[in-house]
């Protein structure tokens, strides 16, 4: 059994845990302390396997198990209610993962104290159930726990807080709170910066990450417009260029500059310019990456994965519901799934040409908000010798769900802006 669960093969290691479990109920009986390792296997297996009912139902037997025989607080529950609560989150039931989460976490405070280490894999898995619900507020605050555990461990200034500060950026980036990560690549920076000084190379992959925010917070103001100016990309356009140059200046006072740490600046400067508007300048922030990664024949397949094929800066994905109201409907409510396919070109300036839907079920239904949304889209060129070429033949398929109305045809999508991105600030002269 164990072997067939390294080995990755969940569902022909279910079986075998099902026969130790029996032959463990034949030597020790139905209601035997024994039984809690057996059921926990069980259901590990099952879990890995997807049989999410039968994991639940054996998690749950191994907690009633452990709570008779070990207490309402035995360490020995923190397995199977983690176990318990990974079936109910993957079962699409954040709720009751988030309930298990906290009774494992709650057990392990009992037995180690509030700033243990091993509550972090619990306070990730209640980050996980909050998100799911929408709950991002508690969702946030399991993160930011984990660093104050942290602080209070090895003191507020100390450089090894710096990956917890980088898995709390990075929490607050991949659920979109920009803002928030920038804060913290800030302190992340200002860390490296103390302990270090202030053209240490380290400080280089913060400060890229602070660009980007700025970038990517411009970015959400042009699809949903602010009347704040300090938000809008007029200000936050320039603010990434100023850390960009900051970053720069940092590679190319080394003795011996990062050839692959200038490019990344240099690819970034060029994704800066192009979102911009400013295309001339990101030809020749592309041109420089591509001359310094050209330069090393060990850095020819890095050179490839930015220039190799176009890469996406800028999308707004088409609504993921049709009507748009679909979206909000409850998750019982029985929404056909739908796609559309759409062939284009990105052309050797970034945007995009020759859009067409290719494939559509239902047909028509939901063709106009895709083109758009492809049309409007931002890609870095693909680049051939230095040089950014036209793309033919990409193609994007677009999921969604849909409802409508037995026997009705469905009616027109209402007219589009189908016009390709107009960035602030764009000439293309410059």
């Amino acid at each position: 059994m164990l072997r067939l669960l390294e080995e990755d093969r969940p569902a022909d290691a279910v079986p075998a845990a099902f026969e130790v479990l029996e032959l463990s109920r034949e030597l020790a009986g139905d209601d035997e302390e024994a039984l809690v390792t057996p059921l926990i296997n069980l259901a590990t297996a099952q879990l890995r396997a997807g049989d999410l009912l039968a994991a639940e139902g054996n998690y749950s037997a191994a907690v009633a198990l452990t709570e008779k025989h070990f207490g309402i607080v035995s360490p020995r529950l923190i397995t199977p209610l983690t176990g318990l609560a990974q079936a109910y989150l993957r079962a699409g039931q954040p709720v009751q993962a988030a309930e298990s989460y906290e009774r494992a976490l709650h057990v392990n405070h009992v037995n180690d104290g509030f700033y243990n280490l091993g509550q972090i894999p619990l306070r990730d898995g209640l980050t996980e159930s909050y998100l799911a619900g929408k709950e991002m507020a508690k969702a946030n605050f399991h993160q930011a726990a984990q660093l104050q555990i942290m602080e209070h461990r090895v003191g507020r200034g100390s450089p090894e807080l710096l990956p917890a500060l980088a898995k709390l950026a990075d929490w607050y980036e991949r659920s979109g709170q920009l803002y928030q990560a920038r804060l913290v690549r800030q302190n992340t920076a200002q860390l490296i910066a103390a302990s270090k000084g202030e053209n240490d190379p380290d400080l280089v992959e913060p400060l890229i990450a602070i660009a980007n925010s700025y970038r990517l917070q411009a970015l959400q103001a042009l699809q949903v417009p602010t009347n704040d100016p300090m938000q809008g990309p007029d200000t936050l356009l320039p603010m990434s260029g100023v850390v960009l140059r900051k970053a720069l200046g940092i590679v190319d006072q080394q003795p011996e500059p990062d050839p692959l740490q200038r490019a990344r600046v240099l690819v970034e400067f060029g994704d800066l310019y192009l979102v911009w508007g400013k295309r001339n300048s990101a030809g020749d922030a592309y041109a420089d990456a591509w001359r310094t990664l050209s330069a090393n024949a060990d850095l020819v397949a890095r050179r490839d994965d930015y220039f190799a094929t176009p890469v996406r800066l800028y999308w707004t994905p088409p609504p993921p519901a049709y009507p748009a109201s679909a979206a909000r409907l409850p998750d019982s409510t029985r929404l056909q799934p739908g796609h559309v396919v759409v062939k284009f070109a990105v052309e050797a300036t970034g945007l995009v040409s020759s859009a067409g839907v290719v494939e559509s079920d239902p047909a028509g239904l939901a063709d106009k908000s895709v083109i758009s949304a492809v049309r409007r889209s931002l890609y870095r060129p693909r680049h051939v010798d230095g040089v950014p070429v036209l793309t033919e033949g990409l193609s994007l398929r677009h999921d969604y769900r849909y409802r409508i109305e037995a026997g009705a045809a469905p009616p027109p999508e209402p007219a589009g802006d189908d016009r390709p991105l107009t960035q602030p600030g764009s000439d293309s002269r410059n």
